[in-house]
């Protein structure tokens, strides 16, 4: 456990470095952002970092980390003497004095980290799925002396991805001094750890800036609803699988469940399901089936994507996305300036510093780098919270709201843009705008399955507003049927634009599939699924027009009257609570009609990255209406939503209390933080040769190994040591980089997996040279994966001891040496 806590020292130490920036930052939260100042650390420190390092002012160096943190540290703390508040408290004394909130947000952290990194000891490899790619940009970081970092699995490039998570994590590695393979486990845990203390924080201060009455007591335990919600439980896939191998339930029902794979799976009348990985299919909930050919679908949660273990862009970035939410709820809790002593709305402003104009762009910007999906619904949520305060500071909307809104808007996005100049300059996307969504519509129960329990918690908390507030309705007719033509007009919107550009591109049509023979047949596909099945439709369609007339009657300034369309006291934790509601609700119904264009041509990754999302966006909604209905509830009411809630949650509870245990194989193994270990029991001989290039190898050496297919233990020397390879996982290249060209490109005459099979494979010295030279080459690798692909005879192995050195051999595994 030393490498555990050198890590849990380390972010305390981080966030301690930066608490005076949070303190003043987050002045308009109840608690000045503490429970965010590890994230915030990670950001400060990494960001001047990586920029001097891509300048070439700094070297990726554990001393240049250590340099830019200690200079964090001593601006933070030294600034905080010159800068006074009106309500100013030294760090010192806001920590004695919230002694309670403290040691609730650290708490939650160190029991978060502490228990994740036990189960990460009991699955740790670092094989199958993403987890080789994401190993391989880690060591590609570590093995970089400037940024942007070079990529393992494509010498001569920079990693095209969103990298900047994994800088993070690189710099965490060199600081502690831990293995990278140790590392990459710390890394899921702590990022599990820092979701945590987000998700508890977000709740906390959202609960203590409501306007219902409430204990010390109450305010520390309801946000614990945030975590348990955001990461602890599964979709209520989970239940339905323990119910299937328990053997109820006819197989009719079963087929209509429509669950892929679920019907089949053995029924072995056990409580917990026994087939190999069944966890996983708790991810693939959502079943399209397009003219009769099944599309794959990711519909992934936090649990299940903490529990699959892969260190990918969307985990990376969760504690950074509960950040971006924190800002937008300081900027709607934003005090007002007043120039007279008397009251006038017009003589109001917002009082942004200096803070927000560097750090709400350096947040919003990093998100693209993090995981560029998310600076979408996060900037959204940052723009409407600045629009409401701004409102909330005048009487009405008028022409200089909205110049201010427009100024903040570019501003905001000019300075996210400038800030992260150099990533823009050399990432490239397979993004290639925006298509309809054909053939399929999501099934209503496969909806529930996946939002069950957080539709049944908003659905009652909008329901119980909309009822204890029956003469808003009254007044709200217009806006009703105004939201509800813009929800219409969306598919509309998209019918018309596909209708379009199909019958003016001839590349269109022809790439179209062979049932859209004509416009006719393209708005049939495009309408029929929602005609044949429009419940789910229905659903989000009422549920959006009712929180979008609730947000503007309790965004509108109120009066004593009974005719009133506000309510008399403005509740910005209420109306933060209905606008991410909304907006985790709006990503779902927008992916019912139209997807963002990738290499797999279908909605796969749209569904993906925006359940995601809206899951983080429910959790946090849902902790807080727990909070107000129960205290709101009475009678009846009160004890029938209790039960629902219970037996709900229970269901949600089934999954990784069963998947956890199953993936862990029952915790029989020796836990290890090491997720190489398992390369050492197989195969020795690799194993060996990782720890001998990682100790002499010189930093961002090239060498050649057998390129591997994707998901297999293919490059496997390049992911645990990140030397640069001529090609790794040819396939992920290509949706990194938007085509294959820059690894295939017979015009150019470049074929990268040829040519290294031309090393491996040919008797003549000086043409084996000659592509060595190519690549700028000085280890080649010579194991088991080399052999059983190209077929080596001995003479093609011998002819590398005739041009190069023999340093290092272990079983049948040579590395040669230029």
């Amino acid at each position: 456990m030393i490498e555990v806590f050198s890590w849990w020292l380390l972010l305390e130490l981080i966030g301690l470095a930066v608490l005076p920036i949070a303190l003043r930052f987050f002045r308009n939260l109840p608690d000045r952002g503490y429970a965010f100042i590890k994230p915030l650390g990670l950001l400060l420190i990494a960001y001047p970092f990586w920029l001097l390092t891509t300048f070439g002012f700094l070297t990726n160096t554990r001393g240049a980390i250590a340099l830019v943190a200690i200079l964090v540290a001593l601006a933070s703390w030294f600034a905080d003497r010159h800068l006074p508040l009106a309500t100013y408290q030294s760090p010192l004394t806001w920590l004695r004095n919230n002694r309670a909130l403290v040691l609730a947000t650290e708490l939650v952290f160190t029991v978060a980290f502490i228990a994740w990194a036990i189960v990460r000891a009991y699955m740790p490899d670092i094989t199958a799925t993403e987890k080789p790619m994401e190993f391989a940009f880690l060591n590609g970081v570590l093995q970089s002396e400037t940024f942007p970092p070079r990529d393992p699995w494509l010498a001569g490039y920079a990693i095209s991805y969103y990298y900047f998570g994994y800088i993070i994590v690189g710099m965490l590695t060199a600081l502690s001094g831990v293995a990278p393979s140790i590392a990459f486990n710390l890394a899921i845990a702590l990022m599990f750890a820092l979701a945590a203390t987000g998700a508890y924080g977000l709740a906390y201060n959202l609960i203590q800036g409501s306007k219902l009455p409430i204990t010390n007591y109450q305010s520390l335990f309801f946000p614990l609803f945030a975590p348990i919600f955001l990461l602890l439980i599964g979709n209520l896939e989970g239940f339905f699988e323990s119910l299937h191998a328990l053997g109820v339930g006819a197989r009719e029902f079963w087929d209509w469940l429509d669950v892929k794979q679920l019907a089949d799976a053995p029924v072995t009348h056990t409580l917990a399901p026994q087939d190999n990985w069944w966890w996983w299919r708790a991810s693939r909930v959502i079943h399209d089936v397009a003219l009769g050919q099944t599309q794959e679908v990711i519909d992934e949660f936090p649990q299940f994507s903490f529990l699959l273990g892969d260190m990918h862009p969307h985990v990376l970035a969760l504690p950074f996305v509960l950040l971006a939410l924190a800002l937008a709820l300081n900027l709607l809790n934003s005090k007002f300036l007043i120039r007279n002593s008397e009251f006038n709305p017009t003589n109001h402003e917002l009082r942004i510093t200096n803070y927000e104009l560097i750090l709400l762009p350096l947040v919003l910007g990093g998100l693209f780098t993090l995981n560029s999906w998310d600076i979408l619904p996060y900037g959204f949520i940052l723009i409407v919270a600045f629009a409401i305060a701004r409102y909330r500071a005048s009487d009405g909307w008028d022409a200089r709201a909205t110049r201010d809104l427009i100024a903040f808007v570019i501003a905001l996005g000019v300075a996210s843009v400038i800030m992260y100049l150099p990533f823009y300059i050399g990432f490239q996307s397979q993004a290639g705008g925006i298509l309809p969504v054909l053939f399929v519509k999501t099934k209503l129960h496969h909806y529930f399955l996946m939002f069950g329990l957080f539709v049944f918690i908003l659905g009652a908390f909008i329901a119980h507003r909309l009822v204890t507030q029956n003469q808003m309705l009254i007044n709200a007719g217009a806006s009703i049927a105004q939201f509800i033509a813009f929800l219409v007009a969306i598919p509309l919107a998209l019918a018309l634009i596909a209708f379009t550009v199909f019958a003016i591109s001839p590349a269109v049509r022809a790439s179209a599939s062979a049932a859209i023979t004509d416009e006719f047949a393209l708005l049939a596909a495009f309408f029929g699924p929602l005609r044949n099945d429009p419940w789910l439709f229905i659903l989000l369609a009422m549920l959006l027009t009712a929180i979008f007339v609730l947000l503007r009657a309790h965004i509108a300034r109120g009066d004593d009257s009974p005719e009133s369309f506000a309510p008399r006291e403005f509740d910005a934790s209420a109306v933060f609570v209905l606008l991410i509601a909304f907006v985790g609700l709006f990503l779902t119904f927008g992916s019912e009609f139209a997807y963002i264009r990738d290499q797999f041509g279908t909605r796969m990754n749209t569904i993906f990255k925006f359940y995601f999302q809206a899951w983080t966006l429910f959790a946090i909604a849902s902790a807080c209406a727990v909070f107000y209905l129960s205290r709101l509830l009475t009678g009846i009411a009160r004890g029938a939503w209790f039960v629902a809630l219970a037996l709900l949650l229970g269901a949600s509870i089934v999954y990784p209390a069963l998947a956890i245990p199953n993936r862990a194989e029952d915790f029989r193994n020796a836990p290890t933080l090491d997720g190489l270990a398992w390369i050492r029991q197989i195969n020795p001989g690799d194993y060996a040769a990782i720890q001998w290039l990682n100790a002499n190898a010189p930093r961002g050496a090239h060498i050649v190994e057998a390129p591997g297919n994707e998901y297999s233990y293919g490059n496997r020397i390049s992911m645990a040591t990140g030397l640069a390879t001529p090609l790794g996982w040819a396939g992920h290249e290509s949706q990194w980089r938007g085509g294959s060209a820059f690894f295939k490109n017979d015009a150019a005459g470049i074929d990268r997996a040829a040519d290294i099979a031309r090393i491996y494979q040919t008797l003549n010295p000086a043409e084996t040279l000659t592509y060595l030279d190519k690549y700028a080459i000085k280890f080649v690798v010579v194991g088991g994966e080399e052999r059983a692909k190209y077929s080596l005879t001995k003479p093609q192995i011998d002819k590398f001891g005739k041009i190069l050195q023999l340093v290092f051999e272990d079983g049948d595994v040579r590395i040669y040496a230029r």
